[in-house]
């Protein structure tokens, strides 16, 4: 085993000869959501009203594949809102945790999600942060991000040609509050279960999805302007509209 492995191993493991109970101090527990009350922000179609396709959830399984070769074309308004939905909606409230979509340890929810929008019906190019709690997204900064999240992507360029790349920060101590080192583990799981839903969505709705874990990851947290030590750039998605089949060309 690879030294820097057994290291994170050992960092991380459960013991249950050296397991002893956390103790939970409350009035330092971290801010469950994000937001920014300064900057404009555009209400999103409430999930009630999505008017979505049905879709198999075991064919969507099967069909599923990263998809990388966008049209460029624009997704409506609603669109954007499903798959924000899918990956990040509140779909019960517990005492003061907001349950979503997708599981998360102890309900913590320890990242973010940003998004570029960069072909949106009715939006205006921009970088913006997903208001969870208020369904909202929050205009960071105006202009198409594209080129430059691709560049920081190691130059994958489908992600500049998506009609909305979404990025996902991880916020550390929201988790490493109630488990210590173990949060390590957990913030790739609950991230994987997000991109997933964001996934099975965008194929529901006859989108290509494809995630990217290969970044910059200095140059993602200047795009995203984190501080990249308690909330870091982790993983992102692009999504869009794909070309027709060859044998749908013409037809």
């Amino acid at each position: 085993m690879a030294e820097e492995l057994r290291r994170w191993r050992d960092l991380t493991d459960l013991d249950p000869d050296t397991l002893s109970p956390r103790r939970l101090d409350w009035s330092r527990k971290p801010e469950a959501v994000k937001r920014y009350p300064d900057r404009p922000r555009v209400p999103l179609p409430r999930p009630g009203a999505l008017r979505t396709p049905p879709a198999d959830l075991w064919d969507v399984l099967a069909r599923r594949r990263s998809r990388r070769e966008f049209t460029g074309e624009p997704v409506p308004l609603e669109t954007l809102a499903a798959l924000l939905w899918a990956c990040q909606g509140v779909t019960a409230r517990q005492g003061p945790c907001l349950l979503r979509t997708a599981p998360s340890a102890g309900a913590l929810y320890p990242f973010e999600t940003y998004v570029s929008v960069q072909a949106v019906e009715g939006l205006d190019p921009c970088l913006a942060h997903f208001d969870v709690a208020g369904f909202a997204l929050e205009v960071l900064e105006e202009g198409h991000h594209g080129r430059r999240i691709a560049l920081a992507a190691l130059a994958q360029g489908f992600l500049a040609r998506a009609a909305a790349v979404f990025v996902w920060t991880a916020v550390y101590p929201r988790t490493a509050w109630k488990y210590g080192d173990r949060a390590l583990r957990y913030l790739g799981l609950d991230l994987g279960h997000v991109c997933q839903n964001l996934a099975l969505a965008a194929e529901a709705l006859g989108l290509g999805c494809c995630p990217v874990a290969a970044f910059f990851d200095r140059e993602m947290n200047r795009v995203l302007d984190v501080d990249g030590e308690e909330e870091f750039a982790y993983y992102l998605a692009a999504v869009g509209p794909l070309p027709l089949p060859r044998e749908r060309i013409g037809g």
